[in-house]
């Protein structure tokens, strides 16, 4: 199948988020500068080196109260996150932690899921993952967005 993208298409769905499978979730764990911890699963996310070692945040959109999505501006703010991987048994609270909530709540509290805090930085592991990648923000780059609210950031 061919479509201009310009065009649209006639799919229940865009077919381009259904491109590269398995497409591996970032559910990324990170705080602002009072302690307030953020949890949210992020389906444009890979990793893009090995030396070093490097993965890559797709965070388009905004908040439903304004502004950057928390994730965002909690990395912009303190520069460190954690990428946590969720496991099949770990799909229904991380699919929870992809909720448009209040600022103020702790997903982690909402899915059942516990903090374990950092070897290195700030921002937590879920400690219910078996995988977690500390990450120390490297650079932030504004990409195109079709949203006239919000621009892609990666």
């Amino acid at each position: 199948m061919f479509y201009k993208i310009s065009n649209g298409h006639k799919l229940p769905h865009d077919p381009f988020k259904s491109l590269i499978v398995p497409r591996p979730i970032g559910w990324v764990s990170s705080v602002d500068p009072w302690n307030g911890v953020n949890l949210a699963p992020f389906s444009f996310f890979n990793a893009v080196s090995s030396d070093p070692p490097m993965v890559v945040l797709g965070i388009n959109g905004l908040h439903v109260e304004g502004g950057d999505k928390d994730t965002l501006s909690n990395i912009k703010q303190t520069k460190d996150f954690v990428v946590n991987i969720a496991t099949w048994e770990l799909r229904h609270q991380m699919n929870q932690t992809s909720a448009s909530l209040p600022r103020d709540v702790d997903e982690l509290a909402t899915s059942n899921l516990r903090a374990k805090p950092s070897c290195l930085i700030k921002s937590p592991w879920v400690e219910n993952s078996p995988v977690n990648m500390e990450c120390i923000l490297h650079k932030i780059i504004y990409l195109p967005s079709s949203d006239k609210f919000s621009k892609n950031v990666c």
